[in-house]
């Protein structure tokens, strides 16, 4: 019986992605989507720009939202957010590309800014590295005696009034 209903759900939320990708003027060879167990996407492409939304189960739990249990759930959510964006364009107060231009994927080159590759390459660990990777065998360690504490101060510059005053 749950395997029926998991079934009838799945194609109620795929017969609703088609409408509304219908509505929204994209072809069926221009958008593709999918879902697992906690996450879902749905890529588009409209007017030569490629657009892509995703959400997940974790996403949604971090805003607060506990009623999505899966990635069907989630895709039903996205469906729900294009029927939102196609009634607002259909009463003809923003157009689409207003909405779309937040979604647009940009390419695996743009998305990492010189700063962030620059950072990655500065800051890259090497791992556990070996003393003697530093020293020259001709080295000798130096020992330093660690400095007073703050207590050895105060009592230091109390004694130094106390001799001032004298």
């Amino acid at each position: 019986m749950f395997k029926k209903m998991f079934h009838n759900e799945q194609e109620m939320c795929e017969r609703r992605l088609i409408a509304v990708m219908r509505r929204l003027k994209i072809d069926d060879s221009h958008y593709n989507f999918n879902w697992n167990r906690s996450s879902c996407y749905i890529e588009f492409q409209y007017k030569d720009n490629l657009y892509r939304m995703e959400h997940s189960v974790e996403s949604a739990k971090e805003k607060g939202i506990v009623i999505l249990r899966n990635g069907l759930d989630c895709l039903s959510e996205l469906v729900r957010s294009l029927e939102d964006l196609c009634q607002i364009t259909e009463r003809g107060t923003h157009r689409l590309e207003t909405w779309l231009s937040g979604m647009k994927q940009s390419s695996p080159e743009e998305e990492m800014s010189e700063f962030l590759e620059e950072v990655h390459i500065r800051y890259k660990s090497v791992g556990k590295q070996k003393h003697s990777d530093y020293m020259n065998m001709n080295d000798e360690l130096i020992q330093v005696d660690p400095e007073p504490s703050l207590n050895n101060l105060n009592r230091n510059r109390i004694n130094l009034q106390s001799q001032d005053k004298s």
